[in-house]
């Protein structure tokens, strides 16, 4: 044989040995991979499962312990209780509990019994199981000899309920209780509204051994499976205590883990949840074998093919596999790759308001038109912030960073600037002359693999809340003050909404204590757990000030607290800033209140700016305006900041409120007195009146007396008040 022939052979069945054994390499590295990655993703996604049911599972606990409250503290209901009087539980219950099971679809039956555990009446729907098995069950039991609440699981004939019960008092004595049942599949249906996933119940032999003998039970050497379709219960006849999966096909993962505890902590069964993890498995191995198939493509026509370019070709196949065909940008595998490097991002996940209305209202060319119009806009978003940009389904859209260290504030801006642009977004519809807007939520996480389902969980909170987006809530301690901001503008909306921003009034007295005004201080209200609390403004008007909510919350301060007045004979004082004053929509809801006044002279604008004031002269002519009103005006915190005497001449108050720091030490400090006496002396000079603020002693009061000041205001006197709502 020709040499160079053979040389020829040897090289070719060479490279031949090389290419298959790379082949065969590249094929079990490719399967254990893929295996490894099935397993990863399938125990991120028990683990997600896991942490939903409890946070649901508890807060259903507090909101049904907070339905019962209110239950119990219905006229005459704990009276009805002590007096055994069936008719008259009826009459109050009834309606509440058709009420309560209209709006509460998980809600099955309502039982009230006296303090003895007789049971005096029972609201449940047609359908619900008279557990007569179980008359005084042990969470009852409980609840009588303690006289407190519980809660916990209870299995009933072929039924796994959630129990809440409150006690109920008549006369500061126990004289029964109340329980609330609540339907385990009202937990269930909300993991499966978010994850792909079969669930049922099993409980322990040991527990309840009558179920035993029930018909259509599943039952294993230390289990009774409640309920299940088919697939869990093929898997369930052959799963023992320390099992983790149980493998069908491949393509059908079961666990039992997540335990269901009765009121005393102790487990009776658990949730078993099935998986299909076709679509996982499918995913994956398609990208396999387009991995592979690119890999033996490219080892066959490597040596042909090195000098035309052989990277250009490796991005073009990594383009098919990587981009999404319609608006270019990275698709989900991409995104899914990028998550696999288990590194720190930042996401954000958003998707369009009410997109399919689009597609059914004006086609699917249009909807099309929208998608790659809105993709550009988050493209362009993300080379401007160093993100990536991905569209991961129909409508819903990635930007993702990696990022050591969480500022929140700066996210905070981003976001919001993100959806000031989709907000100005405009597409014409074709042979109209109308256009097309769109809003979009937004979920915000930041972690590692499972940044895009706690995002996922996020913006599904945030369309629940109507809100515009939220950032996931257990977030690394970086993120707390992101996610307090989001808290406090939340807070802020649902205060405007529900007309809990509201004027707490501090009196104002003359020098004999008499009441002669009134000074309006802001305050927010909110209810956590029944309870009102009170939130004072240094935590949320800056907030409110940057999310564009401040000035809502002043036109309903001046509302309510001009409203309030307006008919009363004591004056009121109300703060503005000075760029308040150049607010048109601030100032034109001032000149619509000033009107309703048939005296404007007991109306007091204080003005509130501690810092220097940019432009002073227009401040004066700004002032100038309410005096003509007939308003009057107060300087406030003078001694302090920007309202020196030179200022005063030419601002030409009516009043002098004196920096309460001079106030507070004024029984001590000689240099407070002296500029106190000062301050008097000059406002006496030009017919201006002064108020002390922070008069917290008689020994203070008695001795402001003395150097001559008009008003006082402080703790001595009274703390501010809601007078809109007293008791």
């Amino acid at each position: 044989m020709n040499p160079l022939k053979q040389t020829k052979k040897i090289t070719f069945l060479l490279s031949t040995f090389i290419i298959l054994l790379s082949w065969v390499i590249g094929y079990i590295f490719l399967t254990s991979q893929f295996n490894a990655s099935i397993n990863n993703q399938i125990s991120q996604q028990y683990e997600n499962i896991n942490k939903l049911f409890i946070s649901h599972i508890n807060q259903d606990k507090k909101t049904y312990a907070l339905e019962l409250k209110k239950l119990i503290s219905i006229t005459g209901l704990s009276k009805a209780i002590f007096n055994k009087d069936y008719n008259k539980l009826s009459s109050i219950v009834s309606p509440v509990y058709k009420n309560l099971i209209q709006s509460n679809n998980s809600v099955e039956i309502l039982t009230f019994r006296s303090k003895e555990g007789i049971t005096l009446y029972r609201a449940h729907k047609p359908d619900f199981y008279n557990d007569k098995l179980n008359k005084k069950r042990k969470l009852i039991v409980d609840t009588n000899h303690f006289e407190k609440s519980f809660n916990g699981f209870e299995v009933g004939k072929l039924k796994m309920t959630y129990r809440v019960t409150q006690p109920i008092f008549y006369n500061n004595k126990y004289v029964g209780n109340v329980e609330i049942g609540l339907k385990l599949v009202n937990f269930t249906e909300q993991l499966k509204s978010i994850f792909t996933i079969e669930t049922g119940v099993v409980i322990k032999k040991s527990y309840f051994n009558i179920m035993i003998k029930q018909k259509n039970t599943v039952i294993n050497d230390n289990y009774i499976l409640l309920c299940g379709n088919d697939k869990l219960k093929a898997c369930f006849k052959n799963l023992n205590e320390k099992s983790i999966f149980t493998y069908d096909n491949n393509l059908f993962k079961i666990k039992l883990d997540i335990p269901l505890k009765n009121h005393l902590n102790e487990t009776l069964g658990f949730l078993i949840l099935g998986l299909d993890v076709s679509t996982i498995v499918r995913e994956n191995r398609s990208f396999m074998y387009q991995f592979l198939a690119l890999m033996i493509t490219m080892t066959l026509v490597l040596g042909i093919v090195m000098h035309y370019g052989f990277e250009k070709i490796l991005k073009y196949f990594a383009k098919q596999t990587y981009t999404d065909d319609l608006t270019n940008l990275e698709n989900r595998l991409a995104l899914n790759n990028k998550l696999l490097l288990n590194k720190e991002y930042v996401l954000i996940l958003s998707n369009i308001k009410n997109f399919s209305s689009i597609n059914e209202l004006y086609g699917i060319d249009m909807g099309n038109k929208v998608l790659i119009q809105v993709a550009k806009i988050f493209n362009d978003f993300a080379k401007e912030n160093k993100f990536n940009a991905f569209r991961i389904s129909s409508d819903e859209y990635v930007l993702l960073k990696q990022e050591k260290v969480f500022e929140p504030e700066i996210y905070i801006e981003l976001i919001d600037k993100l959806h000031k642009k989709i907000s100005l977004f405009k597409t014409q519809i074709e042979n109209t002359i109308d256009f097309i807007s769109i809003e979009i939520h937004s979920g915000i996480a930041f972690n590692g693999q499972q940044t895009l389902i706690d995002a996922q969980m996020a913006l599904k909170k945030a369309k629940e809340n109507f809100l515009p987006y939220l950032a996931y809530s257990q977030n690394v301690d970086t993120k707390k003050e992101a996610q307090n901001i989001l808290k406090i503008k939340s807070l802020i909306q649902n205060a405007l909404q529900n007309q809990n921003i509201v004027p707490f009034f501090q009196p104002i007295t003359n020098q004999n204590g008499d009441i002669i005004k009134y000074e309006s201080l802001i305050r927010m209200l909110t209810f956590e757990d029944g309870k009102e609390k009170i939130i004072f403004p240094d935590d949320f008007l800056e907030i409110s000030q940057k999310s564009g909510q401040y000035i809502e919350i002043t036109k309903q301060m001046l509302n309510k607290s001009l409203s309030f007045f307006k008919d009363r004979n004591e004056k009121i004082s109300i703060n503005l800033t000075p760029s308040d004053l150049f607010n048109s929509v601030i100032m034109d809801e001032l000149k619509k209140n000033i009107k309703k006044f048939d005296d404007p002279k007991r109306i007091v604008i204080e003005i509130t700016e501690q810092e220097g004031v940019k432009d002073f002269q227009r401040t004066i002519k700004m002032i100038d305006r309410l005096k003509l009103s007939g308003t009057l005006i107060a300087i406030d915190d003078f001694g302090s900041g920007f309202a020196n005497y030179s200022y005063i001449l030419q601002l030409k108050p009516d009043y002098l409120k004196i920096d309460g720091s001079l106030i507070k030490n004024i029984l001590t400090d000689k240099d407070s007195q002296i500029l106190v006496k000062s301050i008097v002396n000059f406002a006496k000079d030009l017919n201006i009146l002064t108020i002390a603020e922070y008069v917290e002693n008689l020994e203070i009061f008695e001795l402001l007396k003395e150097y001559g000041v008009d008003e006082f205001q402080g703790y001595y006197f009274s703390k501010p008040i809601n007078l809109l709502h007293k008791d």
